[in-house]
């Protein structure tokens, strides 16, 4: 009888600390799991007594993340959203990874970078002073990167390179060029614009 009064105010806990995880956004098979509770009582419960619903995902967040790269698994568990809903939500959504190359990668790596250092704590120095390293380093990738195009505009070979084209279209390479002549103030200006 004794274990019987002594497990009450434990069992009481668990069931306050389910209430919590779940207004968190935990799922209540997670919960249960976690905290060895029955799914069925958990999930009456939380109908009956109006348990707090928790906070939709960010879906804008997800989604720019798992283009930018990130792997399933892991925002599934950071956004607490099973691997099965993301992919369902991915393939409705038709999401699509980035396959930018040259200064297109350069270019999003730096808005990602911006990004990500706008959304972490800043009491978080050491996240704060790597990712703002990373962000100085790409930046100054991209700006010499449009440097040698404006430098070098006619010569084609490191046109390619500046851009990870080999090859591709004359007409998108003139494109390029053309804008990021208008984007430093330069005279060459007679094209279409982009």
């Amino acid at each position: 009888m004794s274990d019987d009064h002594n497990s009450q105010p434990i069992l009481l806990a668990k069931w306050a600390e389910a209430r919590t995880l779940y207004g968190q956004g935990k799922t209540t098979r997670q919960i249960a799991h976690a905290l060895d509770l029955p799914v069925a009582e958990m999930t009456r419960r939380a109908l009956v007594e109006h348990w707090p619903a928790p906070p939709p995902p960010d879906w804008s967040a997800i989604r720019d993340a798992w283009e930018a790269g990130k792997p399933m698994t892991a925002l599934a568990a950071h956004f607490g959203v099973s691997a099965a809903t993301l992919r369902k939500r991915r393939v409705r959504e038709d999401w699509q990874r980035s396959h930018a190359r040259g200064i297109d990668a350069l270019r999003l790596a730096v808005r990602t970078l911006e990004d990500t250092l706008d959304r972490i704590d800043p009491a978080d120095t050491v996240a704060t002073t790597r990712l703002a390293a990373a962000l100085s380093m790409a930046a100054g990738r991209l700006r010499d990167a449009e440097k040698q195009i404006l430098e070098k505009p006619r010569q084609r070979t490191d046109l390619d390179e500046a851009l990870g084209l080999d090859g591709e279209d004359e007409m998108f390479r003139e494109q390029m060029t053309q804008m990021l002549m208008r984007l430093a103030g330069g005279e060459e200006t007679d094209a279409a614009p982009v």
